[in-house]
């Protein structure tokens, strides 16, 4: 019950505050005769959007713009100049006064436009980042003990970071974070309904028992030669880690796998490591095997094929390294295996790999591979993306 009013708290508080909070609008560019043009990076050369850029006029500002997303900004100039200077002004950086040249100034008094050099602003580290930092921390402290569920965990944090910009930057404007629009701008929603989707079909089928049935039937294929076992169960594990999230991979296969290896008499963990290894490899070979792909997909404007193209190649002779290297670890405790394991034990095996709601298993199936289809189509033949 106290956790599900700290959630109701944490989101009525991140409305509230979204509610009553000022949002700056950026000021579209104007056409004139006289201007001036520019660009603001960042010290890593990445442009700045939102900056607040002043043109000052015998020390009194004439007019102030903000920069776009690619860092552009426009100032006009009205009327005669004597004396002009350009202050940029952003939250988290630096602020900088650039006193225009007397050439400059001579350019607008003959009714030309002129184009400033690149400015670069200096990234300060003030309370706001402190704050930010502390309440990070915080998060992962409270996520790490278990006191709270994460989701609640995350919510109040997000509204820690929130009440501190909109109620701290009245008295302090160095306390300033960002506000719920410029919060937005950092989801990610392509990334959130992507493994939204992947949860929904992981869900449904890891209740069919596909995995424990596919581990077994590793064990079958393999007629208790354990170096065959190891080699089916590395494929075995990234191909799945390729198709679904690594993570949720090996939370199936671990028990049957830790199960096999003690009904052979074997360290359960000269099967389950190299399972745990195939499945980081293979994850990394498609748009979908790990949520980190996932980002870098987003990010990058990397498509399925692209992933597939560039990345199975160099999995595949991993996966090969990965097999020698395991048979070569563990070929002791291989060869002292019978690669037997008792009836009654071979028959619980069996029992637990059944697999149950084989309709679900297929409509999951059915809607898993229609989404991979898409995919590839998608960008082989110039689709519509599908979200």
């Amino acid at each position: 019950m106290k956790q599900k009013w700290i959630g109701f708290a944490s989101l009525l508080l991140i409305v509230s505050l979204w509610t009553i909070a000022t949002i700056v609008h950026p000021q579209p560019a104007r056409a004139a005769d006289q201007d001036i043009t520019g660009f603001i990076f960042d010290e890593q050369e990445v442009p700045i959007a939102r900056a607040e850029v002043t043109l000052l006029l015998d020390g009194e500002a004439a007019e102030t713009v903000e920069s776009q997303e690619n860092g552009a900004f426009v100032l006009i100039v009205p009327g005669e100049v004597a004396a002009a200077e350009i202050k940029v002004k952003r939250s988290h950086f630096d602020a900088v006064t650039i006193p225009l040249a007397p050439t400059q100034i001579a350019a607008l008094a003959d009714g030309e436009s002129i184009t400033v050099d690149d400015i670069t602003l200096v990234r300060h580290f003030g309370a706001a980042f402190w704050v930010a930092t502390l309440t990070f921390l915080g998060m992962l402290g409270l996520i790490a003990v278990e006191k709270l569920h994460n989701t609640l965990t995350a919510l109040l944090a997000v509204a820690i970071v929130f009440l501190v910009t909109t109620l701290g930057a009245y008295f302090n404007e160095g306390l300033y974070i960002f506000n719920f629009e410029q919060a937005l701008r950092y989801v990610d929603f392509e990334v959130i309904f992507l493994l939204l989707g992947m949860m929904i079909v992981i869900g449904v089928i890891e209740e069919t028992g596909v995995f424990q049935y596919l581990a077994y039937q590793a064990y079958r294929l393999s007629g208790g030669r354990v170096w065959l076992l190891v080699i089916i169960l590395i494929f075995l594990t990234a191909i799945v880690s390729a198709l679904l999230d690594n993570v949720t991979t090996m939370l199936m296969m671990t028990p049957i796998i830790l199960q096999i290896g003690i009904a052979l008499g074997l360290d359960p963990l000269s099967l389950l490591l190299p399972a745990v290894m195939a499945s980081n490899i293979g994850g990394i070979s498609t748009l979908v095997g790990t949520p980190t792909n996932i980002l870098i997909g987003s990010y990058a404007s990397l498509s399925f094929n692209d992933f597939l193209a560039n990345l199975t190649p160099g999995v595949l002779l991993a996966l090969v390294g990965l097999i020698v290297y395991t048979i070569l670890r563990y070929r002791k405790q291989y060869g002292q295996s019978g690669g037997t394991m008792a009836p009654a034990l071979l028959a619980q095996l069996e029992k637990n790999a059944q697999i149950e709601h084989p309709g679900e298993l297929r409509k999951a199936g059915i809607v898993f591979a229609g989404l991979l289809l898409l995919f590839v189509l998608g960008e082989s033949f110039h689709l519509p993306p599908v979200m």
